[in-house]
């Protein structure tokens, strides 16, 4: 991809989050108020980590600036940002995210990076919308709308009356986001939701809604079903209900089956899993413990990698763990939980 300082870089994960990020991001951009006060042609992808390398590594040229929404901190991705910095130096490059493993790698990122906001207490777009307020600059309504959703989403926490009808459209929009991956579907969103004009979705659009939402359905039906089986066998372990998942759920979904196991037994879970790279094992609690659980495993020897958020982590364990070392930390860690 060919682009000069007449261009900008929009990277930002798939999922609601990312993609009300990269809305946001665009609406202060075409308004040139921010991060630049002139027009530019943004260029929007859609990315997790390994995409934004692999995208980064293929541009020709040096934009104005790469903005990158949403994704998580990986070690490939500070090599790929310091290449890209090298082979650039005039390119500003924001980085924006609320996932903790930005946030415990901040100081090696900070040196490459023009403007940076990281903090965990909040999704991405809920940062992105204080950019717009201290820039006294108001989003539009159904722009302003849809970051407050993330935030009940993304922080569990249950929405007022008066936004049910909005977070349930943001968790179809979030639905079909995550199960289509389809990138013309996701920047049409993006536009969609920055657009300041009252535009309704197209045909196209509600049609890839509403079949997301019978997809989603069968999942929710077969999600349902794996918890009842999983509930019988969970162990106690300390303030912790150990789930071992590895022989019979082998689908994606894990930290939602995690999500919904730790509602159904009104208890944090650790659950085992196995993916087609290896095992992984999601935490899930009601504050930051997910957190400190996972640093403590990496910390161990035990945890090779870990992503989420500070109350549901994904933790990648390394070939040949002790189950019962893992069992200890958990005991130990309910101090933590509250």
């Amino acid at each position: 991809m060919l682009l000069s300082e007449d261009d900008a870089i929009v990277l930002a994960d798939w999922d609601a989050d990312g993609a009300v990020s990269a809305a946001i991001f665009l609406y202060l951009q075409t308004a040139e108020i921010f991060p630049k006060r002139k027009k530019l042609n943004v260029v929007l992808n859609p990315s997790n980590p390994r995409e934004a390398i692999k995208f980064l590594s293929s541009v020709i040229g040096c934009p104005s600036y790469v903005a990158m929404l949403d994704i998580a901190f990986v070690p490939e991705l500070l090599n790929a940002i310091k290449t890209f910095k090298e082979k650039c130096p005039s390119t500003d490059l924001i980085y924006i995210d609320h996932h903790f493993s930005t946030l415990e790698h901040l100081g090696e990122l900070r040196p490459y990076l023009s403007r940076v906001r990281v903090g965990g207490s909040k999704p991405t777009s809920m940062h992105l919308a204080d950019i717009a307020h201290e820039l006294e600059k108001p989003l539009p309504e159904r722009l302003e709308v849809f970051a407050r959703a993330i935030g009940y989403i993304e922080l569990g926490r249950k929405p007022p009356e008066d936004m049910m009808s909005v977070v349930s459209l943001v968790a179809s929009i979030a639905r079909a986001l995550k199960l289509e991956r389809d990138s013309k579907f996701w920047d049409k969103m993006v536009k969609w939701l920055s657009s300041p004009l009252p535009i309704p979705m197209s045909k196209a659009d509600l049609e890839i809604l509403n079949k997301v939402s019978e997809e989603a359905k069968k999942r929710d039906e077969e999600l349902e079903k794996a918890v009842d089986d999983l509930t019988i066998g969970a162990q106690k372990v300390g303030c912790f209900k150990f789930i071992d998942a590895r022989k019979r759920w082998k689908r994606r979904g894990v930290s939602s089956l995690a999500t919904k196991l730790s509602r159904k037994m009104r208890s944090p879970v650790a659950l085992l899993a196995s993916i087609k790279d290896g095992e992984i094992m999601v935490v899930r609690t009601r504050n930051n413990a997910a957190k400190l659980i996972a640093e403590e495993l990496i910390n161990e020897g035990i945890a090779t990698d870990v992503g989420g958020h500070s109350n549901i982590v994904v933790i990648k364990l390394k070939q040949g763990y002790n189950i019962e070392k893992i069992k200890q930390i958990l005991v130990r860690s309910c101090r933590y939980v509250s």
